[in-house]
């Protein structure tokens, strides 16, 4: 029984050890892990080209009348 216990708990440290080794590597080879800077950059990037569009869109449609 001790023996038993014992395989399961390093199993479960080294399932644990692997997942964290996981989420703290690098996806590639090239560098950039999951939470890198150049992500959030993006992902911001992304969303002020969204803000930017939306707000020409709705000055256009302002101006051609539809918003009245």
């Amino acid at each position: 029984m001790l023996v038993r216990l014992t395989t399961r708990v390093l199993t479960r440290i080294q399932h644990h050890a692997w997942s964290l080794r996981l989420r703290l590597e690098p996806i590639d080879e090239r560098g950039g892990g999951r939470n890198t800077d150049e992500g959030f950059h993006i992902s911001a990037g992304a969303v002020i080209a969204g803000v930017i569009a939306a707000g020409v869109a709705a000055f256009v449609a302002d101006k051609l009348g539809a918003l009245k």
